[in-house]
């Protein structure tokens, strides 16, 4: 796979304002969901991708402050692309020197918007590391295209001398004389993300990102992008304490490879899926084990007891059905895939993933006879935000015995990434594994950390050690000697 880094184009340096600087951590947050290495940061593009080549990248994806990908839940059998699998699919391809979404100036200028670029680093390296090209209204040869509909067609691109008036013109310009191609991000790639920086109405939408102002009343002041984004995130934000996950969208590869101990005393989850069930099986436990489901949703606990007490581990899509009636929309916000809520879920869906789960279980006979043996087992269920209120959990924990817990990503939302700072989730973090080396020093630990990085496979006294040993920031997190799963 060729290596691809990402780099961050940050033209305020460290002055920025309230407004920047949220949208450069929710650009930098929203890159944390698939992207794992290093962010170079630099006040030009020129910058950013002298750092590629000193890192012997091949290929950099460029973000100015305010982009955001917002990557959907696609699933599987769909075979949809998103932003991070199309972008992958053009670092395959070595016949451009940059990638992104191409514009028709005022001047028919062929330029190149610099929010997101794709740039090919070898072919960059090659041609002597050309300027991206600024606009900055000079009479200069640049690539004129007559029409709209050309922009994709470089048989109808023509060099002119005329005021440069277009980003990127000086790329495109190699490109053409190069005989490289220019690529237009596909619409799988631009669905999925949003340019947030729009000028005109930056003062609306800093209202929306730093304020409350209700939406319906400012909506026709936004522009597009920022409505959608905003329309997106608020769904998550005013939802996800009353939020319900049916399914884990995690896979068990950290459990399923991760060393086994004595059987379990007690399991510590949130409230989400199947994967408490997945810890018990894979580490151990008896008759007496306690599983313990914690969240900040009501709602998600109310489910899963309700599921424990009434499902036999037969038929969890016709199950759903009865939740559904018991629990209903919009008491409940269902955690479902793009596009998708209880009213017009397509139940097939729902069957391939329960088909997958299936399997990994060993089969639905397999399931079920572990299911029986799983329901049996003493519960207890506790309503607490990880975020704001620790120490019930942590009195609890402190007398369990041998345990384990898993928070997956509840340090790393939606719902925190709007409410708290990079700062005070970075704070949290350290004393919530602080507080669980204190009161359960030898409980395996799992989950995300602060910048979504997966921790699996240690005690929470050797992760604290290995936690306070990182000096690297949110642009640079230290990886661990953990398995890596997407959260």
């Amino acid at each position: 796979m060729n290596k691809l880094i990402f780099g961050l184009l940050n033209p305020f340096g460290e002055q920025l304002n309230a407004l920047q600087s949220k949208m450069r951590e929710l650009t930098i947050a929203f890159s944390r969901y698939r992207y794992r290495k290093e962010i170079f940061e630099g006040h030009n593009i020129a910058a950013i991708l002298s750092m590629a080549v000193e890192k012997g990248a091949d290929y950099c994806l460029i973000q100015s402050i305010g982009h955001v990908i917002d990557e959907q839940w696609y699933l599987p059998h769909w075979q949809r692309q998103g932003f991070h699998q199309s972008i992958s699919e053009l670092c395959q391809q070595q016949d451009f020197l940059v990638a992104g979404q191409l514009y028709r100036s005022d001047n028919h200028t062929l330029g190149i918007e610099s929010n997101c670029i794709l740039v090919n680093v070898s072919q960059y390296h090659r041609a002597g590391q050309p300027e991206f090209g600024e606009i900055d209204w000079q009479m200069r040869e640049v690539v004129s295209v007559a029409s709209e509909v050309a922009l994709d067609d470089s048989e109808q691109w023509q060099k002119k001398k005329q005021p440069c008036d277009a980003q990127g013109w000086q790329f495109v310009l190699h490109s053409l004389e190069q005989g490289l191609h220019v690529k237009a991000f596909s619409q799988d790639i631009n669905y999925n993300r949003f340019d947030l920086n729009v000028p005109k109405t930056q003062q609306v939408f800093a209202e929306c990102l730093l304020g409350s102002p209700a939406l319906s009343e400012v909506e026709n002041k936004l522009a597009p992008a920022q409505l959608e984004f905003l329309q997106r995130a608020q769904k998550q934000t005013k939802n996800s304490k009353r939020g319900v996950f049916l399914l884990n969208i995690e896979s068990y590869d950290d459990l399923d490879n991760e060393p086994k101990g004595h059987a379990l005393d007690s399991v510590f989850s949130v409230a989400a899926g199947f994967k408490a069930y997945r810890i018990l099986a894979t580490q151990g436990f008896h008759a007496n084990s306690q599983v313990v489901f914690f969240d900040y949703s009501q709602q998600a606990l109310a489910v899963r007891k309700f599921i424990v007490e009434h499902w036999d581990g037969e038929n969890f899509p016709a199950f759903v059905k009865k939740i559904f009636e018991h629990f209903p929309e919009p008491d409940c916000f269902y955690q479902l895939w793009h596009n998708t809520d209880t009213n017009n879920i397509d139940w097939q869906d729902l069957e391939c993933l329960w088909q997958t789960e299936l399997k990994r279980w060993g089969g639905a006979q397999s399931f079920k006879v572990q299911w029986q043996r799983f329901k049996t087992l003493p519960h207890r269920y506790m309503h607490i935000d990880v975020l704001e209120n620790q120490q019930t959990l942590f009195d609890a924990i402190k007398g369990a015995g041998n345990s384990y817990i898993w928070w997956s990503n509840a340090f790393f939302t939606i719902y925190s990434l709007w409410h708290f700072s990079a700062q005070q989730r970075k704070s949290f973090y350290h004393q919530w594994v602080s507080s669980l080396a204190h009161y359960a020093a030898d409980c395996r630990v799992n989950g995300a950390d602060h910048n979504n990085y997966a921790v699996n496979g240690l005690t929470a006294l050797g992760y604290l050690h290995l936690l306070d040993k990182q000096t690297g920031g949110e642009l640079f997190p230290q990886a661990l000697p953990c398995l890596d799963i997407q959260f």
